[in-house]
Parts: C-alpha cells; structure tokens; sequence
C-alpha cells in the first residue's frame, strides 16, 4: 500500500503581489506596511506579512508568504499535525512527536488539524464517469456501538468514490445509498459480494451484476465441508455419500473454472434434488435440501459470476478487491483506536485515511484547506 507524504513548502516572505482585492475585487491596490508573524513551524518561527489597501473599498488586507494562512500554524505544521494522526499516532503522541521537531502544539490542536482536513477533504467527490460501481460495506464502533459504513469505489481503478453510514443492510436502505451514485456516474455494472441487498438494487437500477468470486468461492468452500460433514453423520451409505462428495467436487470445479456450460450443469443437479423436503421450523436440513439450494444459487447467480468473462472490455477480474483495499486503508489507522466518538469523527478520519494512502496526486491537501 503506497502513502503519499505531501508536505506544503512555507516561505519567509511573499513572493509576488495579490492581483485584485479579496473583498471587492478591485484591482488597484496599495501596499500597506510589513509585520513580522511568530509562526508554530519546524523550519520558520517569523515570517514577513504584507499589507494592502484597496483603492476601491478603502478596505486592507495581509498578503501572506506561500504556507502561511492566518493561523498561527503554518501549514506544514497542519499537515504534518493530520498526517501523524491518520497514521495511527494518538493525537497526545502526534503532539509529542510534533514538539520534539520544535513545533509546540497540545493534543487538541492536532485534534481539530486532523478534523479540518478530513472535513475539507470530503467536500471533493472525484469527477468524471464511472461505467462500473463497486460496493461494500464494514462496521466501526461510534461511542462503542457497532456502525455500519458503505464504500462505493470505481471498480475500474480503484478509485474511492465515497462514503456514506448506513442505516440498516437490507434492499431499501441500499438502494437509497447507491441510487444517487449510479444517476451522478452514469453507472452501468454494480460489483459486490453476495449479500442479496445488492442483487435487489442491480435489478431495481437496471444494472449488470459481477458477483466477487472471492466471496463466492470461500462460502462455497464452507457449506462443501459442512454438507459432507452432515453427510457422514446422517448415516448415508456408501455409494450415497460418494455421489454426494462427487457433486460437490463437480460444483467446485465449475466455480473454479466458470464454463459456459456450468448454467446448464448445474440446472442438471439442482433437478435432481427437486423431490427434497423443505425442514420445518425446529428441523435441521438434510443433505439433499441442502444440495438443493446451494445449486438453485449458484445455477441463479451464474450469469452475474461469469459477467467479467463476457465483457472483457469492463477489464475487471471477478472480485471486488479494488473495494475492499479501499475500506483497508482505513482500517490501519482504525486498527489502533477503540473507536470513534461521533460520527462527525468517524467521516473525518475515514475522508483523512483514504487521502494519505491513496498513492495518487488526487488532493492538494493544504491549498484546499487555505482555500
């Protein structure tokens, strides 16, 4: 996982002088004196200020030095501040590290530099059209309660799209969070693992569906040794067990190598458990309804596990990775918290995380926070 280190240059003096007044606009302006401003910096502790006047609002204004707003912070020091915290400092450790380079700042001064930057940095949503959409979603503890957040990602690149908490996981609540997505993007192919919510929204949106075969193939792998194990303790003979161990494996070979013939196959053997019984309420399934609904699914879904094969131009692989190292990069600075204290800083820290290890210049991270 690449982390893109940014760090704004701050210079002792302006270089240049302000074209038009910030107030009115006006472009006839004179110069107003000099002050020296103390700054919290590393490298700078003055730096030279100028001041105007406008002709025409007879207001005046400072000109500040590249890396300098009016904070007594340079914004070094503020990017330096966020990016100690998104990388897993505690915000009394960041400060610590931050003064041992001579910049004296306390805990909540790294505190509120972390959350402006990750306010600022969600306000940009990427431009441009995404043809394919991948979703997924992760829990975070808010003042210890478990909290449900979507990422939407462009599948094709692996772009983080955005973010969003998420009220429940069922087909309504998702397809409030992806519909506006799928309208803004221009979107045509959803990819996702098997939760049956998004199936629902793919149909609703009338998009085409990748199904991750990593998902697929784990759960698979699950229910081939649990139904063998429950084959064995039934009691089956012989020759019924070995037909049942042979089905599975034929199944874990279509899902492996994903034949176009694998729709008509596995229609084959769903048939031939037709006859099973549904198990009542306080039943346990048997070995024959199992199979029976673990070949409808994937005799279902293949069209949606085969969809980056059929449409190699999409240039996907059949997963949904690309969306899961994108909840990954939060994850790290995650990992070393006990969690979020509201969900303001949830947002923040997330926004703050997917920036700094996204390996690419998509954020001019100070420039956006002076602006």
């Amino acid at each position: 996982m690449k982390i893109r280190l940014v760090i704004p240059a701050v210079n002792a003096a302006p270089t240049g002088r302000p074209e038009t007044c910030p107030h009115c606009g006006h472009w006839h302006l004179h110069r107003h004196g000099t002050v020296a401003k103390p700054l919290r910096d590393h490298r700078q502790d003055t730096v030279m200020v100028v001041r105007y006047r406008c002709v025409g609002c007879g207001r005046t204004f400072r000109h500040y030095p590249d890396g300098v707003t009016a904070k007594d912070q340079s914004q070094r020091t503020v990017v330096l501040a966020a990016l100690c915290y998104g990388l897993g400092l505690s915000c009394s450790a960041s400060a610590q590290l931050l003064g041992g380079l001579g910049i004296a700042v306390c805990a909540m001064t790294v505190w509120r530099d972390a959350q402006a930057a990750g306010e600022t940095l969600r306000r940009t949503r990427p431009a441009g059209r995404v043809r394919v959409l991948g979703a997924d979603e992760t829990v975070y503890r808010v003042k210890g309660q478990e909290t449900v957040v979507g990422f939407v990602t462009d599948a094709q690149t692996g772009t983080t799209l955005d973010f969003e908490v998420l009220s429940s996981r069922d087909g309504e609540a998702f397809r409030a969070w992806l519909a506006p997505y799928v309208e803004h993007y221009g979107v045509a192919v959803l990819v996702s693992d098997e939760h049956a919510s998004y199936g629902v929204v793919a149909a609703e949106l009338g998009l085409e569906h990748q199904l991750c075969l990593a998902h697929v193939r784990k759960a698979l792998t699950k229910r081939r040794k649990a139904i063998l194990a429950q084959a064995r303790q039934e009691g089956l003979d012989d020759q019924q067990l070995q037909q049942v161990a042979t089905e599975l494996a034929r199944i874990r070979a279509l899902v492996r190598d994903l034949p176009a013939s694998g729709a008509r196959e596995l229609e084959q053997l769903h048939r031939r458990y037709l006859a099973a019984v549904q198990p009542g309420q306080a039943e346990q399934a048997s070995v024959a309804y199992r199979m029976r609904l673990l070949t409808l699914e994937l005799w279902q879904h293949w069209g949606k596990l085969r969809l980056y094969l059929r449409r190699p131009e999409l240039g996907l692989d059949g997963t949904n990775n690309g969306t899961e190292r994108a909840i990954g990069k939060s994850k790290v600075r995650y990992k070393t918290m006990r969690g979020y204290k509201s969900l303001a800083g949830l947002g923040n820290g997330i926004a703050l995380t997917q920036w700094l290890y996204s390996g690419a210049a998509q954020h001019d991270l100070a420039a956006a926070m002076a602006a």
